[in-house]
């Protein structure tokens, strides 16, 4: 037993017998939450050795402090014997919830202030489905049927807290390529400042590869990322995550948020191939906060800019806007649509490179889910998104309706059987990327911890 804890228990033995009105006396500062034997100026902090922290025991039960654990001990005193009602045979003394939390506040919790935090975590897609429209055409040009099953994504997440003011994560991304074979690659990478401007606790910056300003908001709204991606990252105009730097922040009292972006603009799969950044800004407002049915209602803009190479005099741009209006009650229903704009180069026009420039199109999505009251793990939901890549012309527009019902099974495990309907027009590109007509009956399942 170090010398330290000796002198320690010692003094409170003594605190407890030859003076008993001092328990009384304990004040704690509410600004430094230290320790002291009286109120008022000039008085010093009672202090105790910390390497004595790790011999003091709480019992949860009776909050009673003891100096080690296991049976035959007896609880450390520090009151007034008025105050001593026995929490077992033959104990004496009594610590007291007051008495634990001057402890605690002298000595620091050790547990609490150890770093770094590390938390590990997964999440995964899978998915059957037939097409009632199509055969599966593989990449050597053979037939592979009408159904498939699937793995289509997965992450590990790792988190890490370094410090009350810095966090890190690192996901690694597993996905298929064209020949089946599954990928290990990085999704996110990044380090995280937030907390330390005082004066705006919510300000946070991110650098390396993070989170889009507009995508991870708006999945965790809509919730069904495992049946199929959203509207603007479906008709190839936006990736979920980029290298660059983030700043964002909350406005006062739940009134929104706002987020900022410097970014390459290729996407996390794609390598910089020219001198232009991408810029990302998103601003979310919440009209009533404080009323119970209308807090969940929610306003957002949502606009990015940048630039690609220049093709045959053509300067492509990379600029794409979004208006989003989203109702969330607690979590028994969500109902959101969106107008999605877009002008620069598009994948799926099919048109000869020569002709590459800018082309503008347009469109919109709807969603909603509906959680039953009869049975709260089931939910209903349904979409419909319409985009027509070149306004300009015609014969290049998609129509896309998704429909089902999911099953929670606890909060780990979700199943949805779903059928997704497209229709698009014969303008758009062919190839290993195009719109296609499809007809599709899955039994989606996400699984995550």
């Amino acid at each position: 037993m170090s010398r330290s804890f000796v002198s320690l228990l010692l003094v409170l033995l003594a605190l407890s017998y030859a003076a008993p009105a001092f328990a009384a006396g304990l004040y704690e500062d509410p600004a430094t939450g230290q320790i002291y034997s009286r109120p008022g100026e000039g008085r010093v902090a009672l202090q105790a050795p910390a390497d004595s922290v790790s011999a003091l025991y709480e019992d949860p039960d009776t909050g009673l402090v003891y100096a080690r654990p296991g049976k035959g001990r007896a609880p450390l005193a520090m009151s007034t014997p008025a105050q001593k009602p026995q929490a077992e045979a033959g104990s004496s003394g009594y610590a007291g919830k007051e008495f634990v939390d001057a402890v605690k506040g002298v000595m620091g919790d050790e547990e609490k202030n150890k770093y770094p935090k590390i938390t590990v975590g997964a999440l995964f897609y899978g998915e059957y489905f037939y097409d009632f429209h199509n055969e599966i055409i593989n990449p050597d040009g053979s037939h592979g049927g009408r159904n498939k099953f699937a793995l289509n994504r997965g992450y590990i997440n790792l988190r890490a807290e370094l410090t009350p003011e810095i966090k890190v994560r690192v996901t690694p991304d597993i996905t298929r390529d064209a020949l089946g074979d599954y990928k290990f690659r990085l999704k996110y990478g990044y380090v995280g400042f937030h907390d330390f401007l005082k004066p705006y606790p919510s300000f946070e910056v991110k650098l390396g590869q993070f989170e889009g300003a507009w995508l991870d908001y708006e999945e965790n709204l809509w919730t069904y990322r495992m049946q199929g991606t959203m509207l603007v990252e479906r008709e190839g105009f936006m990736d979920s995550a980029n290298l660059g730097v983030s700043l964002q922040g909350k406005l006062p009292a739940g009134y929104g948020e706002w987020q900022g972006i410097v970014d390459n603009g290729e996407g996390y799969h794609a390598d910089e191939t020219n001198k232009y950044k991408s810029f990302q800004a998103r601003l979310t407002l919440v009209p009533a906060p404080r009323i119970e049915w209308l807090k969940g209602l929610n306003i957002t803009g949502f606009y990015t800019a940048g630039k690609e190479k220049v093709v045959n005099t053509y300067q492509l741009q990379r600029d794409r806007a979004i208006a989003f209006m989203g109702y969330k009650y607690r979590d028994d229903l969500f109902v959101g649509g969106e107008y999605l704009w877009t002008r620069g180069k598009d994948k799926f026009i099919a048109q000869p490179a020569s002709k590459a420039q800018n082309l503008e199109g347009n469109g919109f999505s709807a969603m909603v889910w509906y959680r039953m009251p009869f049975l709260k793990p089931l939910r209903l939901m349904g979409r419909y998104d319409y985009f027509d890549h070149d306004h300009d012309s015609s014969n290049n527009s998609v129509n896309r309706y998704i429909y089902g019902i999911s099953y929670d099974l606890g909060k780990y495990v979700t199943f949805l059987v779903n059928n997704e309907h497209t229709t698009a027009d014969k303008g758009l590109k062919a190839g290993a990327t195009k719109e296609q007509n499809e007809n599709l009956l899955k039994v989606d399942v996400q699984w995550k911890y």
